[in-house]
């Protein structure tokens, strides 16, 4: 599948969860993306040259704009995770 379609497809799905009104249709969801992301392995997550420049091209736009965490922030939220 072509980066570019695989966005296309992630936006169409954005755009979705948007529009949904109903907590309970999105409560489910939410479930079901949190059970499936639970059994991603690291070594099952791939990147190509482009996502990772892409990634790192907006890591350092983020830096930029001071949009980062302190190490005891990051601990925090990674509690939760």
């Amino acid at each position: 599948m072509k980066s570019s379609s695989l966005q296309l497809r992630k936006i169409s799905l954005i755009e979705y969860l948007l529009g949904i009104q109903d907590e309970k249709t999105f409560d489910k969801i939410e479930s079901s993306i949190q059970k499936s992301l639970k059994s991603i392995k690291p070594v099952d997550i791939v990147f190509s040259k482009n996502e990772l420049v892409e990634r790192a091209e907006f890591s350092n736009i983020q830096i930029k704009k001071r949009h980062v965490l302190s190490q005891k922030e990051l601990e925090t939220q990674s509690k939760n995770w």
